[in-house]
């Protein structure tokens, strides 16, 4: 299955730079699904019996746990942040797609916002912004300041704005 991005692609552009989203940004749903799958096995053994009542149980914390997991990874999957050297283009969604493209002559800066755990675990938010409209900020971008190198390499910004 290809990405969305090399689908789009025009006839000479090349992607530049590929951004991911960190898992960090989805350790607590990554935490809360793991705590229903011990929960669901921790059920399992306490439950001397098995009757279908328990078993039934140990199902719903199993599928719970296993589907809060799975979303994450989804939403971290089909999310794709792409620099070309002709524009810049988000994609996020599986079923719904939402999808957001700037030309690169019309990015005036890139804001970057990392608190303390994205400095030490280098991932952080990202902002682009244009002429008259700016992208809606990704959110738990890994290395976010090797973008804007990138991206202030191939677009000629001088000065590339951030919080590093």
């Amino acid at each position: 299955m290809s990405s969305y991005v090399d689908s789009v692609l025009a006839e000479g552009e090349r992607v530049v730079y590929r951004a991911a989203i960190s898992h960090w940004k989805f350790f607590l749903s990554y935490l809360v699904g793991a705590l229903f799958l011990v929960t669901a096995l921790g059920a399992y053994a306490a439950a001397r019996n098995h009757t279908d009542a328990s078993l039934a149980v140990v199902a719903i914390l199993l599928a719970i746990g296993v589907a809060v997991i799975l979303s994450a990874v989804i939403r971290r999957q089909t999310t794709e942040l792409v620099l070309t050297d002709r524009r810049i283009i988000t994609k996020r969604g599986l079923i719904s797609r939402d999808t957001v493209e700037m030309n690169l002559s019309k990015v005036e800066s890139l804001h970057v916002n990392q608190g303390l755990m994205g400095r030490i675990l280098d991932y952080g938010d990202v902002t682009v912004v244009g002429t008259g409209a700016s992208l809606e900020p990704l959110r738990g971008i890994v290395r976010p300041l090797e973008l804007r190198k990138k991206l202030g390499g191939i677009a000629g910004l001088a000065n590339p704005k951030g919080n590093s």
